[in-house]
């Protein structure tokens, strides 16, 4: 990552970038936790049981898996859709494994559009983000995929130009740990949203 003497002085563009982004992450979460409350509220029997099901046929490994690959690979998906079905999972093993599947799957993303970036296929799919991907890490370096990592920016698409730009992969794979308290967040805001219902139910 970037020395402290490499990072340079916040002007006032810089400001308001952080400022919309800060304001961005605050309304995501709103709205999920707006929107899990509104589906316990509607949907809590069916997504027990459909949880009930997919820690029997899946287990961790499912959701190690499914985190992994929507985290390698620019899909239109997030690991965060999991949560409602198997928020009765102990949280205390179910976070650690979503959260390694997801840096995991953020540095083999990297370490594709590194390897293989001649072809045109890697171009393509990094093509909707590129320009402000490239802007963030020319601007930040690593710090931009912790910026992907906590915030809504798209995670696995930082990091595959990360690896377009290379970025040392090092830096990427600390910057990958930000993933851990942006899982627990998440969590928290969806368990919180059940509860709520739950209270607004009983």
């Amino acid at each position: 990552m970037k020395s402290d003497s490499d990072v340079k002085p916040l002007d006032d563009e810089n400001s308001l970038e952080w400022k919309l982004l800060i304001f961005k992450t605050l309304r995501a979460a709103v709205l999920f936790l707006l929107f899990y409350i509104v589906l316990a509220l509607l949907f809590r029997k069916q997504l027990a049981l459909a949880g009930i099901w997919l820690g029997n046929t899946l287990g961790y490994g499912g959701v190690f898996l499914y985190t992994y690959v929507v985290d390698t690979i620019i899909v239109p998906a997030t690991a965060d859709v999991v949560f409602p079905f198997v928020l009765d999972w102990n949280p205390y093993v179910l976070l650690p494994i979503m959260s390694a599947a997801s840096m995991l799957g953020g540095i083999t993303g990297y370490w594709i559009a590194r390897s293989f970036n001649h072809f045109s296929y890697v171009h393509r799919v990094t093509r909707s983000y590129r320009e402000r991907g490239e802007g963030l890490i020319r601007k930040y370096g690593a710090w931009a995929v912790v910026i992907a990592g906590l915030t809504p920016v798209p995670y696995s698409t930082v990091c595959w130009i990360a690896g377009l730009l290379k970025v040392p992969a090092k830096s990427v794979f600390y910057a990958g740990f930000s993933r851990l308290p942006r899982m627990v967040i998440y969590y928290l805001l969806i368990r919180g949203g059940f509860s709520l219902a739950e209270r607004f139910a009983g």
